[in-house]
């Protein structure tokens, strides 16, 4: 009777929740915000120590400040999609973006050919045909299709709904039969050479999919929404975004939790009830927002034993986006004088990228041996370089004055048996396998810098890398993806899931979702995610204006705000 008692005085303290967000990510961060907007009171649960998930920064020697994941982010202008959620929420004003260059956002170099990709359609055009002026009809071919899709694409409706698709495909008109088609097959009709089709197709990096699984869409997504919406990046660094989104929802009553793992989500009669923290502490709720990784979401959370075995199997199938290695650098040197606010793709080789990604990712890796691996990727691996100091100099976390930092990274094989001799559990930070291969990458990676920037190496005094053991240790993702499912044709848009589950109370958010990745995909699933729990269309609430935040709540920011500090080591121990 005793131990009955105990259990039901438990239960009656049981903390009680109108909704509980799992990952603090921007696509739970973002669910949050509009909940805890919306009059929700909610909790927000997030295993690392810090949130913002793959769009946090951090920091070393307190002289360097690193971002993760944001690089830039398109479509941040007046009317743009991020814009206008931002404003809903109350952080227009608060949360400025800086422009990139005009005249060329991105540049890819390869050892014939130097392509900027600039604003506008036009002119991304004419840089292509000058650079490549016997294939003038092909590169006018690609460009009409790929941005008529572009152009036709509504980020936030296209994928959502049957509507959207419908009035996609009448926008785009003939162009639309690519939409689900290979990029890789757009490239042949087109009949571009192999050097043409590197320049033009070389961004898949930034989505995580091959050119022969991508569809067009995606590709097209992705240029309109810089080329038409501009390249940005946040003025005082990627933490802005997470930072200003915890106080959104502390403000408005919600409360986030770092350094508090879920272990077992509630379900009864197929119904939310609550979730379980691997220390045992429990909250209740009928109302649970899923923004961690898809697949453990399912499996380890929820339990097959709670789901139907063909989604089962339909989930263990699922193939996630390679992930990534990413060397780190500290240099005692401004990089303005080295570069253009431009990103660089610097691409070693005239061999196909299709070829490269094939035999260097994913299942083509097995097939060599490690040496052979380190070799071809010597001659053939690409790499993505970006510098937050050239696009943020006045910020004065990146770099001690005069210095800068610089990020290079490349698509890798994500299975533990590439990176590690050491067995599942335990310590492969030792391991001197491991340890070799880091290295060699991290060479590989700084050799991509310095052959576009050639002498850059000598500036180097700090310098660290992430593989994909790093990223799986601290976001717990599924083979350390980045972008969550891959967005191949049979896993994109409409293919992808959507924020309602087959189970009652239980929603997602997160870069797996219909929106995909990016920081606006993440930012969408979150506006969607509370979308379908209220039953209403916020997307079209916020386009008409409606500011669902009270600003008057939010402390004012001096310029001793510091966005990582806010991120920080929250509410591990309060009671509500």
């Amino acid at each position: 009777m005793e131990r009955i008692m105990n259990k039901l005085i438990s239960q009656q303290h049981k903390q009680n929740w109108d909704a509980i967000v799992i990952g603090g990510g921007i696509g739970g961060l973002s669910t949050a915000a509009f909940l805890a907007t919306n009059g929700q009171k909610v909790l927000l649960l997030e295993q690392y120590n810090v949130v913002g998930g793959c769009s946090h920064v951090f920091r070393r020697k307190r002289q360097w400040e690193f971002d993760v994941g944001i690089h830039y982010i398109g479509d941040c202008g007046e009317k743009g999609q991020l814009t206008t959620m931002l404003k809903s929420l109350g952080l227009k004003d608060r949360i400025q973006f800086a422009l990139m260059d005009s005249t060329g956002y991105d540049t890819v170099i390869t050892p014939n050919h130097r392509v900027k990709i600039p604003y506008g359609w036009d002119n991304y055009l004419n840089n292509l045909i000058q650079a490549f002026p016997n294939e003038e009809k092909g590169l006018r071919q690609f460009i009409d299709i790929i941005s008529r899709i572009g152009m036709a694409i509504d980020r936030s409706r296209t994928p959502a709904s049957l509507w959207g698709t419908t009035k996609f495909a009448f926008n785009a008109g003939s162009a639309s039969i690519w939409a689900m088609m290979p990029v890789s097959k757009l490239l042949d009709y087109c009949r571009l050479s192999t050097q043409a089709r590197t320049v033009v197709s070389v961004q898949f990096g930034q989505y995580g999919c091959i050119p022969s699984r991508a569809p067009v869409v995606l590709h097209a997504g992705l240029l309109q929404n810089y080329i038409n919406g501009g390249a940005w990046y946040p003025l005082g660094g990627g933490q802005v975004l997470a930072g200003n989104l915890v106080e959104v929802i502390e403000a408005h009553g919600g409360v986030v939790r770092t350094q508090t793992k879920v272990n077992k989500i509630l379900i009864q009669n197929n119904k939310v009830q609550g979730v379980r923290l691997e220390d045992g502490e429990e909250f209740v709720t009928s109302t649970i927002v899923s923004a961690a990784d898809i697949k453990k979401t399912y499996l380890n959370m929820v339990g097959v034993e709670q789901l139907p075995s063909r989604f089962v199997r339909k989930v263990k199938n699922y193939k996630m986006s390679d992930p990534f290695v990413n060397v780190y650098l500290g240099l005692n040197t401004d990089l303005r004088e080295w570069m253009p606010n431009t990103n660089y793709f610097s691409v070693p080789t005239n061999e196909s990228l299709e070829k490269t990604a094939a035999i260097l990712s994913g299942e083509g890796q097995k097939q060599l041996t490690t040496d052979q691996w380190v070799k071809r990727a010597r001659q053939t691996l690409p790499a993505f370089i970006h510098s937050s100091t050239v696009k943020d100099p006045d910020n004065r976390r990146h770099a001690p004055e005069g210095c800068s930092t610089l990020e290079s990274m490349t698509m890798v094989p994500a299975s533990r048996e590439f990176w590690t001799k050491s067995a599942q559990g335990q310590n492969y930070s030792k391991d001197s396998f491991y340890l070799d291969l880091k290295e060699q990458l991290t060479e590989i990676m700084i050799q991509r810098v310095e052959e576009i920037m050639p002498g850059i190496k000598q500036h180097i005094v700090w310098q660290e890398a992430a593989t994909p053991l790093s990223h799986e240790r601290y976001t717990l993702s599924t083979d350390a993806t980045a972008y969550g499912l891959e967005c191949n044709i049979r896993q994109y848009g409409p293919f992808r899931p959507k924020s309602k589950t087959l189970i009652t109370g239980l929603y997602l958010a997160g870069t797996s979702t219909t929106w995909g990745p990016s920081i606006e995909g993440a930012f969408l699933s979150g506006l969607h995610a509370a979308s379908a729990i209220f039953g209403r269309d916020m997307d079209k609430e916020i386009h008409s204006g409606q500011i669902y935040a009270d600003v008057s709540l939010l402390q004012s920011q001096s310029y001793t705000w510091d966005p990582l500090k806010v991120s920080t080591k929250l509410n591990r121990k309060k009671q509500y």
